[in-house]
């Protein structure tokens, strides 16, 4: 197989990572003559990651603070939104290899001045490029791998905007009351959509698990039932399975949920963090 099927956990590591996780994408990719990068897993890096890389970055700007801020993130994790404590904690690595790896202080000094208080100096430096990382990386859907291809209709695709100091990244989602695009291709192939369904386990105790079955049967069973933007979210990671070309290989970190759909497709799978 010569394609690769692009899913938005290792398009993330390219763009948005400095951990090593980057270089084995990168090397994996590389055996493949073309790489498909889908519109689908832009949205859902927008919303996801590069959205929680924002958070990141507008707390300390907010704060102009590195202790601050890190007690803000220190908060989060007490609270149910584990994903983004987690995506904050990649962002603040990533920022810092590469705002201070093999910089000297004295070189930071120059630029911000000899009396300015570390606390600011390491929250700005950050911010800063944590900024140049979330432009760099939602402008690479223009042109990674030739561009974003299988574009949806209803996804409105929009630059980032920048209120100083604070970056926005809306809209994430396609319009509220806006039918999806996908929803007419995942009607005409109800018998994939029921065979991806019977894979995802029923027991796993996860919502998400929960919530993609039930969208999935409520398409296999009531196909005239709406599709807005709660509903493609819940489809989620059931995307790269459906609409993955023939005789391609879906590239992801996430095989606990994609690999059971996939199988049961005969999909071929492949993970670029996978040991051999």
């Amino acid at each position: 197989m010569t394609t690769a099927f692009l899913e938005t956990t290792v398009l993330t590591n390219l763009l948005l990572k400095k951990d090593g996780s980057e270089e084995e994408a990168t090397a994996l990719l590389s055996t493949f003559a073309v790489v498909i990068v889908p519109q689908f897993a832009w949205k859902e890096f927008k919303r996801g990651p590069l959205a929680n890389f924002r958070w990141m970055h507008n707390k300390l700007a907010a704060t102009k603070s590195y202790a601050a801020s890190m007690a803000a993130l220190q908060r989060m994790s007490r609270s149910p939104r584990g994903y983004l404590t987690s995506t904050a904690i990649q962002a603040l690595h990533t920022a810092f290899v590469s705002a201070f790896k093999g910089i000297a202080w004295e070189a930071l000094g120059r630029t911000y001045g000899k009396n300015v208080d570390a606390d600011v100096l390491i929250a700005d430096a950050l911010r800063l490029k944590l900024k140049q990382l979330i432009f760099y990386s939602w402008g690479q859907r223009k042109t990674l791998f030739g561009g974003q291809k299988k574009i949806l209709t209803c996804y409105p695709d929009i630059d980032i905007k920048e209120s100083m100091p604070l970056l926005d990244l809306t809209p994430i989602d396609c319009p509220n009351g806006q039918e999806c695009c996908l929803k007419t291709s995942l009607v005409a192939q109800s018998q994939r959509v029921a065979v991806a369904r019977a894979a995802l386990a029923s027991d796993d105790g996860r919502q998400e698990t929960t919530r993609r079955r039930q969208f999935l049967r409520q398409i296999e069973r009531h196909p005239q039932t709406p599709m807005g933007k709660r509903q493609c979210q819940q489809f989620g990671d059931a995307y790269f399975v459906l609409f993955c070309p023939n005789d391609a290989v879906i590239i992801t970190t996430n095989e606990r949920d994609i690999k059971p759909m996939a199988d049961a497709l005969n999909i071929a799978v492949a993970n670029p963090t996978a040991t051999p």
